[in-house]
């Protein structure tokens, strides 16, 4: 099944964890796992979804203990609280300026894998060529292994872009393309992306972003860098 759509931009959620006194919690959104061992005042990285509406399930880390099960309406990058308050455990959100980072520290894991920095691949020089289409990758999948993106012959456009890595861009022709995105060095095809309509002198990202498997469902977007 192709997840494919130009639009719209996702948004950006993090959680921080304000329980005293002090408990590490895993964090569930639509009962897909997101975020485990989140300690007392440390903060996750961003999490891109698509705008909605979500459930969030806050347990105690390692147990089934049910600290908190709440509904929130996601439509800007917002900063969710796990507090306390009258007794009880909620989630409180507010918007999230991502240019006043928090002094918090990381998680220790998110989902079920340690969390990277943004390295850049050098995989191709970014250097534009009149005429063509310049295309990069950024994958933004928290729980996905490290990616491919291929044509569906299996020639590979970038290899092996682990999670919250930057591509080089790729100098492409004009035209209609289709494309994968693989399981890096499989033929496990995760994604198909059809119909990328490239013009001369276009520059796109292709984002990969949601969960797979889970919900937010894993899905690709593409954004046109030369309006942002």
């Amino acid at each position: 099944m192709d997840y494919y759509q130009q639009f719209p931009r996702p948004v950006n959620i993090r959680f921080v964890n304000e329980l005293m006194p002090m408990q590490m919690v895993d964090i569930f959104i639509n009962d897909s796992p997101a975020i485990r061992g989140l300690m007392v005042r440390q903060v996750t990285q961003p999490i891109p979804i698509p705008m909605g509406n979500y459930n969030f399930k806050v347990y105690q880390s390692g147990t089934n203990q049910l600290l908190v099960n709440q509904n929130l309406q996601i439509d800007r990058n917002s900063l969710i609280r796990i507090a306390m308050e009258a007794n009880r455990v909620i989630l409180k959100v507010t918007d999230d300026m991502m240019d006043q980072m928090m002094p918090y520290g990381m998680p220790m894991n998110y989902g079920q894998m340690p969390m990277p920095q943004c390295p850049q691949m050098n995989q191709r020089r970014d250097t534009e060529v009149m005429g063509q289409s310049r295309i990069r990758f950024i994958n933004l999948s928290p729980n996905a292994p490290s990616l491919d993106i291929t044509t569906p012959t299996g020639i590979a456009l970038f290899r092996n872009v682990p999670y919250r890595a930057t591509t080089d861009y790729l100098n492409l022709a004009s035209g209609v393309h289709n494309l994968q995105v693989r399981e890096a060095g499989t033929d496990r095809i995760l994604l198909t992306i059809p119909n990328v309509v490239l013009n001369p002198n276009d520059v796109k990202t292709i984002y990969a972003i949601g969960l797979v498997g889970g919900t937010p469902m894993f899905e690709v977007i593409i954004l046109d860098d030369n309006i942002l």
